[in-house]
């Protein structure tokens, strides 16, 4: 933080599965990829012990690695959405100070971000029934095609989202 600057919240996401619709629907999804990734690693492991050629051996030993990928992303999308709900409150932290927003992330990929408030600092609160997310900096770029996206980043999933957006208004009104 730079000198003058004070902390007024701070704060970390909410524990639990926020966005249970698409949570279910990534599970669904995934769940026939688990399904056949397992039971071809399986049945490969079966049929290498009763291969009677190197050539069914090494058949077996194809079908058994070709399932391994197959396996490992449904296994991402069935379990990713609960293990990602119940690391979120551990790995990130929220910080609001009289000129920025901080959001630090440790865990495999650590990192901290930096989003200072100004007065045209586009703001969105997103209500929810036990948290909130307040979003305090989109911005528009290319994807690989080309087309233009949005990139969203902000507090997410906070159980004081209307208190954080209405110190967020109050902060922009006194910088002009």
């Amino acid at each position: 933080m730079r000198p003058g600057e004070t902390v007024l919240w701070e704060g970390t996401p909410v524990p639990g599965l926020h966005q249970r619709g698409k949570a279910i629907f990534l599970m669904c999804f995934g769940l026939p990829f688990l399904t056949i990734g397992l039971a071809l690693f399986f049945y490969g492991l079966h049929r290498l012990t009763q291969a009677p050629t190197t050539s069914d051996a090494g058949l077996a030993l194809f079908l058994t690695a070709f399932a391994l990928p197959f396996g490992g992303l449904g296994a991402f999308l069935v379990f990713g959405p609960l293990v990602e709900a119940r690391t979120a409150s551990r790995d990130i932290r929220y910080a609001l100070t009289t000129r920025a927003a901080y959001i630090a992330r440790s865990g495999r990929f650590p990192s901290l971000k930096v989003y200072p408030i100004l007065p045209s600092t586009a703001l969105e609160l997103e209500p929810g029934t036990r948290a909130g997310t307040v979003w305090l900096h989109a911005r528009l770029e290319r994807d690989s095609d080309g087309d233009l996206g949005t990139t969203k980043a902000g507090f997410e999933n906070i159980a004081e989202g209307e208190k954080v957006f209405l110190l967020i208004r109050e902060l922009q009104g006194k910088a002009e």
